[in-house]
């Protein structure tokens, strides 16, 4: 059976094979907690019968709202020795709190990678043996990485994977595991999962003054950026904001001369953008001839969604989406990979 990866509003997810995969006995497992956390666990069982008696074995325990890595692969380790051909094989899982925390532990299983616009890198820290073999309490690491990076599982030092993480980290997921099984790396074949760390929406309360917009400007570019918007959808929603706050700026405080606004942008789990722009004025009737002005509102009909536009007596509220352009995850062939929920670790 196989699921979609869940989407998430904090992280963007995507898998890419590289070249044959080595097993049918690789699956990853998305859980959430009720207060943010997201767990990945990337199994390499050796065959599907013994993934599944591993994935069913974990699906059972109890975790806590934290999903804690070391948790999940001392939770795994206890499996595989109750499991017959379940000794061996190889678990890495990786945490994400809402402060962009990032945890880990493996057991067999090559540490998990950080790709961003200081390079590529492996986490630090220390894996344990495999799965049954040995093995004491699972050592778990932890590091704050910003929002924009990608953490890769799966990816062992290979220079090819290296250079094509090094080179297009700044992609989309989709897209960037694209670029991946586009390589020819050598020895690394095999199933990466990878996890684009997104940012928490922005949300800034501006003065309603022209001089202020360019930087309104740069703060939209350097989120859509972190957020791994495409080309496409980065360029809408700066033409669009700009062109709601633009409105604010000009028409909600004519009568008074001085005023602010206030806009938001927030990535949807499903890849779309919802912006919305409020002022606190109000807008004086359009001219009967508005000229070569004026069009910003049409602009925004004409390329977002859910447009709403409301005038009350607080002030004028703008909100559109941006639709997301990503391929669900679910309609990519993912051979090899058993993918989904784990509500049992959910806590």
């Amino acid at each position: 059976m196989t699921d979609a990866l869940p989407r998430l509003e904090r992280l963007a997810l995507a898998v890419a094979h590289l070249g044959a995969p080595r097993s049918d006995g690789t699956w990853c497992d998305v859980t959430t907690g009720d207060d943010g956390h997201v767990a990945l666990t990337l199994v390499d069982a050796g065959s599907a019968p013994v993934a599944g008696e591993l994935r069913r074995a974990l699906q059972q325990v109890d975790l806590g709202p934290e999903c804690s890595a070391a948790a999940t692969v001392d939770a795994l380790d206890r499996a595989a020795r109750a499991i017959p051909g379940a000794v061996g094989a190889g678990a890495l899982c990786v945490t994400v709190d809402p402060a962009g925390i990032v945890g880990w532990s493996a057991a067999g299983a090559a540490p998990p990678s950080a790709a961003g616009s200081d390079g590529v890198r492996a986490l630090s820290g220390d894996a344990g043996p495999p799965l049954g073999r040995g093995h004491d309490a699972a050592v778990q690491a932890e590091e704050p990485l910003p929002a924009g990076t990608t953490v890769v599982l799966g990816a062992g030092p290979d220079p090819a994977v290296t250079a094509v993480l090094d080179r297009h980290h700044d992609l989309p997921p989709a897209e960037l595991a694209a670029a991946l099984e586009g390589t020819a790396p050598g020895d690394a074949a095999g199933t990466l999962v990878l996890a684009r760390l997104l940012p928490a929406p922005l949300e800034q309360r501006v003065p309603a003054d022209p001089r202020r917009l360019s930087a309104v400007r740069r703060a939209v570019a350097a989120w859509s950026a972190a957020a791994a918007l495409s080309e496409d959808a980065a360029a809408d929603l700066q033409l669009l904001l700009s062109e709601a706050a633009t409105n604010a700026v000009e028409h909600a405080y004519r009568a008074t001369g001085a005023g602010e606004f206030v806009y938001s942008v927030r990535r949807r789990p499903d890849g779309a953008v919802r912006a919305v722009v409020q002022d606190f004025g109000r807008w004086l009737p359009p001219p009967d001839d508005p000229g070569y002005r004026g069009r910003g509102l049409a602009v925004i009909h004409n390329l977002a969604v859910e447009v709403t536009l409301e005038h009350t007596d607080h002030g004028t509220r703008i909100a559109f989406t941006i639709p997301g352009d990503a391929v669900p995850l679910g309609e990519r062939p993912l051979a090899g990979v058993t993918q989904g929920w784990a509500p049992g670790l959910a806590g």
